[in-house]
């Protein structure tokens, strides 16, 4: 397997991980900051929010070329880098992309 798509592989799982723990963070958050609930229930929300997963969070996601597996430089309209969208422009593979020059 290549590097590039082993990189994608494993982005993909994260981000489903991230999408499952989302809603666990969440409902956890609303119980914590609920003052009706019993304070034993609030505390082990607590207890569960510090011992998330702290990669699955999503200030730890990144933007992934899903053609090369490259981490930097990878425009969000067409989820790939920089030298792949290049090179797809000039063939014309992108529509509504016009690349002007290299």
């Amino acid at each position: 397997m290549r590097r590039g798509s082993k990189r994608v592989t494993i982005d993909l799982i994260r981000r489903k991980s991230f999408l499952k723990n989302e809603f666990k963070y969440i409902i956890l958050k609303s119980i914590l900051q609920n003052k009706n609930v019993k304070p034993i229930v609030r505390s082990y929300a607590y207890m569960k929010l510090i011992f998330l997963k702290k990669k699955e969070r999503i200030s730890f996601q990144r933007n992934l070329c899903l053609v090369r597996g490259r981490y930097r430089s990878v425009f969000k309209a067409t989820q790939m880098g920089r030298h792949e969208t290049v090179t797809r422009g000039f063939r014309g593979d992108i529509q509504n992309i016009k690349i002007t020059s290299w």
